[in-house]
């Protein structure tokens, strides 16, 4: 008989992410995020919804952990998710911490931009290595303390079942502990800075679509690799076209002479301007639909369409002379569309 095998444990959330602080948040930041969780998701106050006390045991595990200053130094140090499992003994301790948080930056663009494309520099604020203990944490000229719960050797005998060498629970398997910290980053190996990341802005975005920039987010704690930069697109609206996804609207005005007998006109496009045909006997309100003049498809794949909106412009403040041609007009013309009216 084949046994399937077992499912594997879930991954655990990010701490950070579950309290929604950074990893350079104060104890301070931290207890005040916890707060104003705990308001929100305690059983007490949502006492029939078991997804919402599931969430509330995350949010406390978190706090417990990111809490203590031990605890968190020793969580940060960990391996990224996803990297493999740490074995007991110094040989094996993770060579960083762990893989830092996306960094999510909000850029500002024209119509125009949008919807050609742009490359831009932006200017971030992120946690980047500290240059003064060098990412590891520790004051500078200043070693690592061995750790006195498993003697500097990374891992503990146990008997349970059968002895067994375990990963320290102290210092996580690295068989050291910070006991001197950088006075820079406040032991953490990482503080912020200022930079500029070049971000090529792809033709056809909207408001609201993020971009990834890989390797480019806050750098993770004792050396750990860069999250990714997450570009939020906020483009400002244009005062001739009207969008809708990829479509474009805009609109086209014509005389009474034009709407009844047709013209072809020049209307405003991405490009330029286009010729456009009215046809004969056009209403105001009517739609004409240019193909393939409307904004570039994210995905590459062709465009959106142009869809002009006719009005007719009626004459005001005319003489005379023109009244009574208006009138013979009217005269020539066909009965008035109100006689179909009901009463």
């Amino acid at each position: 008989m084949i046994r399937a095998a077992p499912a594997k444990p879930p991954m655990p959330r990010d701490y950070y992410t579950v309290l929604d602080v950074s990893v350079s948040s104060t104890p301070v930041q931290i207890r005040q995020a916890y707060q104003r969780l705990a308001r929100r998701y305690s059983p007490d106050v949502n006492f029939l919804d078991r997804d919402t006390e599931a969430l509330f045991e995350e949010i406390v595990e978190a706090y417990r952990v990111l809490s203590n200053p031990t605890a968190r130094t020793l969580y940060d140090r960990g391996p990224v998710a996803g990297e493999g499992i740490l074995r007991p003994g110094r040989a094996s301790r993770p060579m960083a911490g762990r893989r830092g948080e996306s960094l999510h930056v909000p850029v500002e663009l024209s119509f125009q931009q949008a919807a050609s494309g742009v490359a831009t520099d932006v200017v971030v604020e992120r946690l980047s290595p500290c240059r003064t203990c060098q990412a590891t944490g520790l004051r500078p000229g200043a070693a690592a303390a061995g750790c006195g719960h498993c003697g500097g050797t990374g891992a503990v005998w146990t008997d349970r079942g059968a002895i067994a060498p375990e990963t320290c629970p102290a210092c996580d398997g690295t068989g050291e502990r910070v006991s001197d910290p950088c006075s820079a980053c406040r032991g953490r190996g990482a503080r912020p800075e200022t930079a500029t990341v070049a971000v090529a802005i792809p033709a056809g975005v909207d408001t609201g679509v993020q971009l990834r920039v890989p390797g480019e987010g806050h750098a993770g704690p004792f050396g750990g690799p860069r999250g990714d930069l997450m570009v939020i697109a906020r483009v400002r609206e244009d005062t001739a076209f009207t969008r809708k996804g990829d479509n474009l609207y805009v609109e086209l005005a014509v005389t009474v002479v034009e709407a009844v007998l047709g013209v072809k006109a020049k209307v405003l496009t991405l490009e330029g301007t286009a010729e456009v045909v009215v046809p004969p006997g056009t209403q105001s309100g009517q739609v004409l639909r240019m193909r393939g003049r409307g904004l570039p498809r994210l995905s590459g794949e062709g465009r959106g369409d142009l869809y002009v909106t006719v009005r007719v412009a009626i004459p005001r403040g005319i003489d005379a002379r023109t009244q009574e041609l208006f009138r013979e007009i009217g005269r020539l013309l066909p009965a008035s569309p109100r006689q179909e009216m009901r009463a």
